[in-house]
């Protein structure tokens, strides 16, 4: 297993530069199949455990050249070591820009690999990044760390339950969709705390105009009554 493990430990050279300052977020994890924040993934078990965790730099600096993006992986509280990403590879895949996110795409195990070792992992297990940069000073480390939970041979619920708020698409290109607020007054604010858009009682199935926001990170506000509910959305182009 340890053999296993060292194979995620990433090698990396220390280069002196300007230190940068960055404020590197793990919003959490996207399920590929509905392109949407989820805390939990359900595989089977012949599918192989690839991870999506979803990432946005706040600002102010973007990182610099010789630094690298570094992810610490653990399953079921097991330490694997750490991948990463130079900057030369984050600039070819254009994910450079502040407030810009991107979902790094991380394969962790195949299905026989899994099925070896069952005993340390189990079924049903958590999996948890944590954030770091190689030379810069993230400012903010609180929000550097997220989990989402793996269960293997068990059936996801697809459909939204019913009452349910559900925004999507995420990311989104054109246009923002909001089912089940009917009644409700929707806010959308950039990361700097801007209203871009505010609906007053809103229909069962809701749009808002997306085509002429900047490129970036919102937050979607859903306000019925004593019901509050936030969601975060990317726009992207």
């Amino acid at each position: 297993m340890k053999k296993l493990f060292t194979l995620f430990a990433a090698m990396v050279t220390f280069v002196a530069l300007n230190a940068q300052n960055v404020d590197y977020e793990l919003m959490g994890f996207i399920d590929p199949a509905s392109q949407e924040f989820s805390e939990e993934m359900h595989i089977s078990m012949t599918d192989t455990l690839i991870i999506y965790p979803y990432i946005v730099n706040n600002g102010p600096d973007a990182l610099a050249n010789g630094d690298s993006l570094l992810f610490n992986i653990s399953v079921a509280g097991i330490d694997l070591g750490y991948v990463g990403w130079s900057t030369a590879e984050l600039a070819q895949n254009e994910l450079l820009d502040v407030n810009t996110g991107w979902v790094a795409s991380i394969g962790l195990f195949t299905a026989a690999q899994m099925d070896q070792y069952v005993g340390y992992i189990g079924t049903d297990f958590e999996v948890c990044v944590t954030l770091a940069t190689q030379i810069a000073t993230d400012v903010d480390p609180s929000n550097n760390n997220s989990c989402v939970h793996v269960y293997r041979g068990t059936t996801a619920i697809s459909e939204v339950a019913e009452g349910e708020v559900n925004v999507y698409p995420n990311p989104a290109t054109t246009v923002i969709n909001i089912d089940n607020a009917e009644g409700a007054q929707i806010s959308v604010y950039d990361l700097s705390g801007r209203m871009v858009s505010n609906i007053n009682n809103a229909s069962a199935n809701q749009t808002i105009d997306a085509s002429n926001l900047a490129k970036g990170m919102y937050i979607v506000r859903i306000a019925n009554g004593n019901n509050v509910i936030t969601k975060k959305v990317n726009v992207v182009r």
